[in-house]
């Protein structure tokens, strides 16, 4: 019987909310991972993960990325990435995406899907806030040169915005359903 989990790593709860959706589906467990163990891999065939896009980077991926290594190409095992964006509708951040974050020969193999995330400005802090306030000011800069996919963000980043939606999931879903 094949063995599937989910594992997300989540800050403001978009990804949390894919994760369950995709674990309530597959009937199958769902973990944050930071409550999950790299030696419970083995566990399993089918290794689902998730993770929020922060700066290019998909959280907690590049650690996931070592624990996984060994088990890709391996026989009986199946991992798909999905990651969490604002940014993710638009074919040049999903690219952009795909070449910051599965950069090695092993990993360009890996299935990732691409969900829209939630944004609410008024409860960022941090390091987070001034990531955000780094990225408004550079398309803002841009004016008139902006593209149709940087005015979507720019609005995205000023008013906020939930992207999240269930059926987003189907495609992913699907992939583990006979």
């Amino acid at each position: 019987m094949e063995r599937t989990v989910v594992i997300f790593k989540s800050k403001y709860g978009a990804t949390e909310k894919y994760a369950r959706w995709i674990g309530e589906e597959l009937d199958c467990p769902v973990f944050s991972f930071d409550d999950f163990s790299k030696d419970k891999l083995n566990d399993y065939d089918n290794i689902i993960y998730g993770g929020g896009v922060q700066a290019g980077g998909i959280k907690g991926f590049d650690k996931f990325k070592k624990w996984i290594k060994p088990l890709i190409g391996q026989q009986g095992k199946k991992i798909v990435i999905f990651a969490v964006g604002l940014n993710v509708d638009n074919a040049d951040g999903r690219m952009q995406l795909r070449d910051i974050n599965f950069d090695k020969g092993e990993f360009r193999q890996l299935t990732c899907y691409f969900m829209g995330g939630a944004y609410d400005p008024d409860q960022i802090k941090g390091i987070d806030k001034a990531l955000m306030s780094m990225v408004h000011k550079m398309l803002s800069d841009k004016g008139l040169n902006m593209n149709d996919e940087e005015r979507t963000l720019l609005k995205r980043i000023e008013d906020g915005c939930d992207l999240v939606s269930r059926q987003q999931i189907e495609p992913l879903v699907k992939e583990f359903r006979p």
